[in-house]
């Protein structure tokens, strides 16, 4: 995630990084790299961009995806999340842009087993 946000905000990885083992939850997670990274991260349903009920003005967006599936199933509790960074095109679209696992060979977002979450990252403005 912090690899994501460091992309979107333009930034080296250290500037963003917190120490995950210290979050006890994905709103703590959040709130600690908003501090580090000096931005406000915004979660919505990603069903809501998808289907287009959902515009952002900001032209990417972090998507949760499933990377590995147990027995699969893509609700199962076992299953493995990670963040990648994508486009929001003009038709509310998304496309993969950037992938921190640089050892995945997948290139589109279709081609993970399932989505959850879309983030928004805006960077603070003002002092």
């Amino acid at each position: 995630m912090a690899a994501c946000v460091a992309s979107i905000l333009d930034k080296r990885i250290e500037d963003v990084d917190v120490d995950v083992a210290s979050c006890s939850s994905c709103k703590v997670l959040l709130r600690k790299l908003e501090e580090k990274a000096n931005c406000k991260i915004y979660r919505i349903p990603h069903e809501a961009i998808v289907d287009g009920v959902v515009r952002s003005a900001e032209r990417y967006c972090i998507v949760s995806v499933c990377v590995c599936v147990f027995n699969n199933d893509p609700c199962h509790p076992d299953n493995t999340w990670h963040s990648v960074v994508c486009e929001i095109k003009e038709d509310g679209k998304l496309s993969l842009v950037f992938d921190p696992n640089r050892d995945d060979q997948r290139t589109k977002l279709q081609q993970f087993k399932a989505m959850r979450h879309l983030f928004i990252v805006k960077a603070n403005t003002g002092s």
